[in-house]
């Protein structure tokens, strides 16, 4: 058979013709010889000639695309009286485990998978970072390590393995498509708009929560990172040295029941690798180590407190009331050693947002929600519904307690009929504990614990004066700082969840309605969703932060009438 590549040689002009067409066609053969006029094997073996004669190696081009965006696997949900659980973390390349919050995470996912009435699947989220990239000169004397040169996964890790997009609920939507670099000091910036008005869970070394606003009546918007299963593995340059103290062990549970709500919480693992949870339901809370899962029981308190958020009595929903302080609720279920109350009063009835609006003060005359002592009263009421023998009561000052005092200080009781004698009632007050030596700065709480007091409140209450401190845990790293409220920040500042992250220690607070972790800072919510000063889209949701007895901590979102499945 004759050779079609002919015996004549081919001209350095026609090797080049066969390069420039193979690169212009993207490397499709066909096509450059058709381009060319010549026969398939006439191209390829011009194309083997380019190298030798003219030092010109043929290059594929690297190119791709496609039209739409990649959709995420639809998961069905349980069956009615069920409920699915996922466990998500995440696995860099090229590093060891940690075994032990490893083994413990496997350990409460064969746990969870074994209840009578749902099953447990553990996804984990690989993601990339390029140690090879910098040589024994990039680091301090003697730290070089080589690197493997091949992309490598340990293999327990990815039989587990998920890099893909799944929606777990019609709201909620695993990203494990996501590779996003482990020193990001905010993962889920820029995510708000990612999925639309979805949730999302990414996999990422650090753990953080950002609650992403919305329209009224619709739900807030949570987008979440993992934390890691991963030993801390980073260049050894600023940006990896600072990423190595914020890098978390862990990861998230998800819990999804037959009408498509969900409840997301954290597996924070402490440097040891046990991990807490408050437990599905039914279920008292729950500790993991050593590969073993136990139940709280007895006299035990793996429930260090619960930080609930901002009280606001005379505004709370009733069901949140009900799911939390009631009988069999919340607080009897995890039996905490104490409970943290923010903004246990509201003012809502002479608030100052409105008290020189004259249509709002005649809807509270119509509504019969004017009267600040019926307020106080309310508010008495709920604090001695909250109590428990078992458990320390801490008011934290708030800004809404400061709302009194500010009455009792501007008010004009001659234009608020109403009011007027309790307002001097509570002056009178106010002056006699200032001849006792109390000062301006230190009034706020003295006053709203002797009104409450007043009221009908019974039981022993702490009340945190200005700036004073409460950590709790503080055996580990430190402990936990739960004496600011989050309406101040340092340095006059507004105390926002990013303001109070700069003061580099770990913080529970509340203020802003807004669920959040950022860094050290764990936010809780609110226990109710509906103010009147509020107008437009807001990120508010009614979570409350639990720490337990290692400092590890969760936030507990309510939703659907339910705190958990």
């Amino acid at each position: 058979m004759a050779n079609p590549a002919g015996k004549n040689r081919s001209s350095d002009a026609e090797l080049r013709a066969a390069v420039a067409a193979y690169e212009e066609s993207g490397g499709n053969l066909s096509a450059a010889a058709r381009a060319l006029g010549v026969h398939r094997i006439t191209l390829r073996d011009r194309l083997d000639k380019a190298p030798g004669r003219l030092g010109i190696k043929p290059e594929k081009p690297l190119a791709g695309g496609k039209i739409a965006a990649s959709a995420p696997r639809v998961r069905r949900l349980p069956r009615a009286g069920h409920v699915r659980r996922y466990i998500f973390t995440s696995a860099q390349n090229n590093t060891h485990l940690h075994r032990v919050a490893w083994d413990n995470l496997q350990a409460y996912r064969a746990h969870l998978d074994a209840l009578p009435t749902g099953d447990c699947e553990l996804m984990v989220g690989t993601f990339s970072y390029q140690m090879d990239a910098y040589g024994r000169k990039a680091v301090k004397r003697g730290r070089y390590k080589a690197p493997d040169r091949e992309l490598w996964f340990d293999p327990e890790v990815l039989a587990f393995a998920k890099d893909e997009s799944v929606e777990l609920a019609p709201a909620l939507v695993w990203c494990g498509e996501m590779n996003i670099l482990p020193t990001a000091q905010h993962p889920l910036t820029g995510m708000e708009t990612y999925n639309g008005r979805k949730s999302n869970i990414v996999p990422h070394a650090k753990i953080e929560l950002v609650s992403v606003a919305s329209l009224a009546g619709e739900g807030t918007k949570l987008n979440f990172s993992t934390g890691t299963v991963t030993q801390r593995n980073y260049v050894q340059k600023r940006v990896g040295i600072m990423a190595e103290r914020q890098h978390a062990y862990g990861g998230l549970i998800v819990e999804v029941d037959a009408g498509g709500h969900w409840w997301v919480r954290q597996l924070h693992a402490d440097d040891e690798g046990s991990v807490y949870d408050v437990g599905p339901s039914p279920s008292p809370p729950i500790r993991i180590r050593s590969g073993k899962v136990e139940r709280m029981g007895g006299s035990e308190r793996f429930v260090d407190s619960v930080g609930w958020g901002d009280a606001h009595a005379a505004e709370m929903a009733l069901w949140v009331r009900r799911l939390s302080w009631g009988k069999g609720g919340m607080l009897d279920a995890l039996r905490p050693r104490r409970q943290f109350l923010h903004d246990v009063f509201s003012m809502r009835a002479r608030g100052h947002h409105d008290m020189k609006n004259f249509l709002r003060t005649y809807e509270k005359h119509v509504s019969g929600e004017g009267g600040v002592e019926d307020e106080m009263r309310v508010t008495a009421d709920f604090v001695n519904e909250s109590l428990r023998g078992w458990t320390e009561t801490v008011v934290v000052p708030s800004n809404h307690h400061r709302h009194l005092l500010r009455w009792v200080n501007d008010a004009d009781p001659n234009l608020d009929p109403l009011n007027a004698r309790y307002h001097a009632k509570l002056r009178q007050r106010l002056l006699e504990l200032m001849d006792d030596g109390l000062t301006a700065k230190e009034a706020p709480q003295p006053l709203l614990e002797w009104a409450l007091r007043e009221a009908g409140m019974a039981g022993d209450v702490r009340f945190l004066r200005e700036d004073e401190s409460f950590v709790i845990c503080k055996g580990h790293g430190g402990g936990v700082e739960c004496g600011l409220h989050g309406d101040l920040g340092p340095n006059g500042a507004r105390g926002s969840t990013r303001n109070l992250a700069k003061l580099g220690r770990a913080v529970n607070k509340n203020h802003d309605h807004i669920a959040a972790i950022r860094d050290l800072v764990y936010s809780g919510g609110a226990a109710a969703l509906d103010f009147p000063y509020m107008l437009g889209p807001s990120a508010h949701s009614i979570s409350d932060v639990v720490t337990f007895e290692n400092a590890t901590r969760q936030i507990v979102t309510m939703y659907a009438n339910k705190w958990r499945a």
